[in-house]
């Protein structure tokens, strides 16, 4: 996980940056010094991740994804690769997007990327397209129920996928512009038990549905249940980093079965999944000593989610506890600042 902060008074290009890096099985922090900010990035927005890869939005309708953002990409010149101009739309849904998938590494030869924009609308993209590259859905009541879907790929299927609000319904497509999408209807099983009073909680929260798939091709439904704390968090004034649960109160899994059924489970194994403002990812615990298994690493700040780790067995969340806290409250020179709209993102372990 990281931030990316600044000591001048507003970005500019050449703008000496540091990322604050938090690494999930140590508990630790560590930070990359003096990255020159590209002159690409300091108007736009990091709207998602995946593969280590962040996607940036900039204005009126440009797109491109760079590895700016990871601890192992050159400092002076991080690669940048710019995607076909969106086709602009006079809507506020054409700057919101709330899901990003990449169907592998951007420099691989058949990479395929998708991004979902608030509304009725996902775009895909390919490097090199000369064409403007967006792929419309259909504008069908059906939709309305993605209005704010997240996305993930999976390489087992070759094909994206995107769970509705609720988590009762996916679709899904190969990502090739001229195939039709297809509508799944999940079917749950081995439901969980409530006392009133938790079921009172849960209606009261916000909820958000991600489908994610283990490095076996196991995959996952994961509806995560967050109280809003209504704060904040798009700010140019420096701010500490509170290390807290937030609102995060439930996660619920279900296991993906035969013919799209859903089996309800608090064990997973071996297993951990990593769910924040970048493309679902899941991990063996046993390869990264440190990281708990049948687990939830969680970050959040837009509606207050906080940051923790959740044990699925017991159903419960706990704070991360590092060891130091320098690394996110000893900015340069007293102050500093986050860059806005810069989220922080979970970087999976090369190579996924």
């Amino acid at each position: 996980m990281y931030y990316v902060t600044y000591s001048d008074e507003a970005p500019q290009a050449g703008a000496m940056t540091e990322l604050r890096m938090f690494d999930p099985a140590k508990e630790e922090y560590f930070t990359v010094h003096d990255k020159p900010l590209p002159k690409e990035l300091v108007k736009s927005r990091l709207v998602g991740s995946s593969h280590g890869w962040g996607v940036f939005l900039g204005s009126p309708n440009s797109i491109l994804i760079s590895d700016y953002c990871n601890p192992s990409s050159s400092k002076s010149n991080p690669k940048m690769i710019p995607l076909p101009p969106r086709s602009y739309e006079h809507s506020c849904q054409n700057e919101l997007v709330s899901g990003v998938a990449m169907s592998s590494s951007p420099e691989e030869e058949d990479f395929v990327m998708a991004v979902k924009f608030t509304g009725r609308r996902v775009s895909i993209y390919r490097p090199g397209q000369h064409r403007k590259g967006n792929h419309r859905f259909s504008s069908t009541e059906l939709f309305d129920y993605f209005e704010q879907a997240n996305l993930m790929y999976s390489k087992r299927d070759q094909r994206f996928y995107m769970p509705s609000s609720g988590g009762h319904h996916l679709w899904s497509w190969d990502g090739i512009i001229s195939t039709d999408s297809q509508y799944h209807d999940l079917r749950f099983h081995n439901l969980p038990q409530f006392s009133l009073s938790e079921l009172q909680l849960l209606r009261s929260c916000y909820r958000t549905q991600h489908l994610v798939e283990s490095p076996s091709g196991q995959r996952f439904l994961v509806k995560w249940s967050v109280q809003t704390l209504g704060r904040s968090v798009q700010s140019l004034a420096h701010r500490s980093v509170e290390f807290s649960f937030g609102g995060t109160k439930l996660f619920m899994v279900f296991r993906e079965e035969e013919d799209m059924n859903m089996c309800y489970t608090q064990d997973i194994g071996d297993l951990c999944i990593f769910l924040g403002n970048n493309e679902p990812f899941c991990v063996k615990a046993s390869s990264f000593p440190g990281l708990n298994p049948n687990s939830i690493y969680f970050i959040g700040d837009r509606y207050g989610e906080g940051y923790g780790v959740y044990d699925i067995a017991t159903r419960t969340p706990r704070s991360f506890n590092p060891k130091s806290f320098s690394a996110f409250s000893d900015l340069p020179n007293g102050q500093g600042y986050v860059l806005p709209n810069w989220l922080p993102h979970w970087i999976p372990p090369f190579p996924l």
